[in-house]
Formats: C-alpha cells, structure tokens, sequence
C-alpha cells in the first residue's frame, strides 16, 4: 500500500485523472462533514467511548466488506506477520490519538473551527518530510508557506491564547492541533507500510487502534447516562463514514497517487466544515474567517513549485 516501486512519488509530475479528483473530493466530503457528526455526539457521550464505538464500526465494517471480497488479515499465529507491527504503530499515531484529542477538543470547539485547525496538518507533514523523507527537503517556499500557516493558527486562537495559556479553550485547541500533527505523522509512517491491500491495511489499523482505546472507551461509559438516537446516528455514520469508508479510500489514493495528492484534500475539508457548521447554525467571527485565509495561503505557498531560471 506504500510507496514501493510502483506507487507514485512525489517528484511524478501532477497529471491526475477526473477520477482521481473525485476520490479526493468524496474523502474531503467524508472529513469536512464529520467535525458536525463529533460535535452532535460529543455532547452525549464521553471522547473516548464515542472514539471507541466509531473504530469498532469502521473496524466491523471493513472486515465485513473483506470478506465479501475474499480478502484476510495478514496471519497472527503461528507468528505474527510484520504488518500487524504497522497496524498498531499507524493505528496508534492515525486513530486511536488523534480521535481522541480531537473529540475531546471539541466537547467546547465549534466544528467549523476544529475543521480549520485541522488544515496545519499537510504544512506538518512537509515539515516532518524534510527530516524523515529522502527527496523532500524543505525548500524556502515549503518554509515560508509552513510559517504562514502557523501565523494563521495563532490568528484563528488570537491574541487571547497567551493570556489564557492553560485555559479551556487554548488548552482544546492545542489539543485538535496535536491531533492534526499525529495524522502527519501517520503520512510520513505509512509511505514504509510493506505493500498491503487498502481495505486490509485500513481495517488491520483501525482494529488494533480500536482495541488500544477500549480500556478507556468502556471506562468512561460505566457513568454514562443512555444517549439519544440522534448521538448514536451520530456515531454510527463516522464509523461507516469517515473512519471506515474513509480510511479504505485514504490508502488508496496513498497508493495511487501519493500522500502529496492526498494533502490536497486540506483546502476542501476545511471549507466543507465551515460550510457545514454554517448551515448547522454556528457563527464565525471575522479573527476566524481571516485565520483561516491566512493557513490556505500558507498551504497554497508551500504546494507551489519554484519555477526554473
């Protein structure tokens, strides 16, 4: 499923089909949407056990369509197969964190914002394959680009964040930031992943990732009063949705057509949220709407090629 000698690499030039285009704006689609879908179920149940139902759905989900198709997980016994490593590693930074600190972040974020913020992760992801990715050194363009967009975060937390350093509302912000820079890190990990199947490597992580956050999931649940059906609608659609559906066709344009053409998806997804939450009656200030301007001009910086002289 990685990067191997026939997956795409990221000095391919950029010529992708109307197909390729769909995938990435369907999965945007997946992604913008799902911030509302957290906000609508957090208010009912715990971060961790609403992550924990979400990954076992999506986990559930694709070993069904697995099956359907005559595909398996790689062996466990006698010895375990060294992808089951990946699945726990890619889970790990992928799911099982990453959800969890989002979740819990907007228990008190608006989903339109959480969807902004979100929008750091592909200058992480150039920032992190600078250090780790052969090829892909951080050229003064990728660098200018990766400090607008943090100008734009700290726009969007504003000038309230120093003196509140430590509050609710920095401390769930940072903590959707972090999220963000944990799926960055899976991007960078996954380009390893020996060449698995997507819809086996997406549910080979997604059970190890559901099975981390269960102790914790099950936990918070035992004081958990019964939530309403539109909580559990709420639940089960990310599960189907974003973390199922979502993570077969993450890998497969992984596969196809690299991490890079993937990260295009950050200028979709946020305005998707924003768009979402909008229609769901959250407001945004001007600070946000110029945050926000200021990251995709940073993303739209970092992404330019320098043209030869």
């Amino acid at each position: 499923m990685t990067q191997s000698s026939s997956s795409p690499s990221a000095s391919q030039n950029d010529q992708h089909s109307l197909f390729d285009w769909l995938r990435l704006l369907f999965v945007a689609v997946l992604w913008g949407t799902a911030f509302i879908l957290l906000k609508i179920a957090v208010t009912e149940i715990p971060p961790t056990t609403l992550v924990m139902g979400r990954l076992w759905i999506g986990a559930i989900a694709l070993l069904i369509w697995m099956s359907i198709r005559g595909q398996k997980l790689p062996p466990l016994l006698p010895k375990p197969d060294k992808r089951w490593l990946w699945f726990v590693i890619l889970g790990f930074t992928g799911a099982t964190t990453p959800f969890a600190l989002v979740s819990w972040g907007q228990q008190s974020l608006d989903s339109a914002l959480v969807g902004i913020l979100m929008a750091i992760m592909p200058l992480t992801t150039a920032a992190l394959a600078h250090v780790f990715v052969p090829g892909e050194a951080m050229t003064l363009r990728k660098f200018s680009g990766f400090l607008l967009g943090l100008a734009g975060v700290a726009l969007l937390m504003g000038p309230s964040a120093l003196n509140d350093l430590g509050g609710p509302a920095s401390i769930a912000q940072l903590a959707v930031i972090l999220g963000a820079v944990f799926y960055a890190i899976q991007a960078i990990l996954v380009r390893n992943l020996p060449p698995t199947r997507p819809s086996v490597a997406a549910a080979g992580l997604l059970i190890c990732a559901a099975i981390m956050i269960t102790p914790f999931g099950i936990h918070a649940a035992l004081n958990m009063a019964m939530p309403s059906a539109k909580a559990l609608f709420a639940v089960l659609a990310l599960g189907l949705g974003a973390t199922g559906l979502g993570g077969i066709v993450l890998m497969v344009i992984i596969r196809d057509n690299g991490p890079s053409f993937l990260s295009l998806s950050n200028y979709i997804m946020p305005l998707i949220a924003v768009l979402v939450g909008l229609a769901f009656g959250e407001t945004l200030g001007l600070t946000v709407w110029l945050g926000f301007a200021v990251i995709l001009a940073g993303l739209a910086l970092a992404r330019q090629k320098n043209k030869s002289v």
